[in-house]
Formats: structure tokens, C-alpha cells, sequence
């Protein structure tokens, strides 16, 4: 599976995902100011999943269906060891859920499949 993951979550988040084509805005020509509009295209022309904690793309992908699959992060403030230990332990089945949906929310306790 192909991910990207946003500016507002770290880099160090595409480890936990060992097994798929994942990169982090940073990457980008723009880097962490690449425009929302460009990584929705992106994020479309290559299948690629798009995790992000920026609530404009629950609108974007809510209005206009872009980017091509969403996962909105919704774990309020946590220390960066908590978070990468979130994704950790959860990679496998948020990626084993994005086989048969398109949008999902993070929440501490559960993941939401909306769609």
C-alpha cells in the first residue's frame, strides 16, 4: 500500500508502516509547505493514502472525495514516543481496514471506520 503522511505528524511514523511505499511531506519538492491541493492530487494519481491530523482534508475529502484514501488523526496531545507507539501497535490493522474502506478516524481508544 502507498501512504503519505502530513506535516503535522512526524517523519519517524513512516517506519511503522515497514511494508508499503510510504513518504512524508518533507519529501516533497515543497516539503512540509507543500499545498493541500498538491498533495490531494498526488495522493490520487498514485493510490496513495493520505494520514493526516489537518482537519481541511476532512472537508476536501467529505466535499469533493480527495484525497484518494483519508485517515484523520484525532489522538489529541501526546508525547512523540505515545504517538509512534500508537502506530506501532495499530499499523497492521489500520492497514488491513483501508483494504476495504476509504476513510478512517484515529481516536485513543478506537478507530472509526466512516466509510
Amino acid at each position: 500500500m502507498k501512504l503519505i503522511i502530513d506535516a503535522h505528524l512526524p517523519k519517524s511514523i513512516c517506519e511503522c508502516f515497514y511494508n508499503c511505499d510510504c513518504i512524508h511531506t518533507q519529501q516533497l519538492e515543497k516539503g512540509n509547505l507543500t499545498k493541500d491541493s498538491f498533495i490531494n492530487k498526488l495522493s490520487i494519481k498514485e493510490h496513495r493514502v493520505l494520514i493526516t491530523k489537518d482537519t481541511d482534508f476532512y472537508y476536501s475529502y467529505i466535499t469533493s472525495r480527495k484525497p484518494y484514501k483519508l485517515v484523520l488523526v484525532k489522538l489529541g496531545n501526546m508525547r512523540l514516543e505515545e504517538l509512534k507507539n500508537f502506530f506501532k501497535t495499530n499499523s497492521e490493522k489500520i492497514l488491513s481496514i483501508l483494504q476495504n474502506h476509504s476513510f478512517i478516524i484515529l481516536e485513543r481508544n478506537k478507530i472509526r471506520i466512516m466509510e
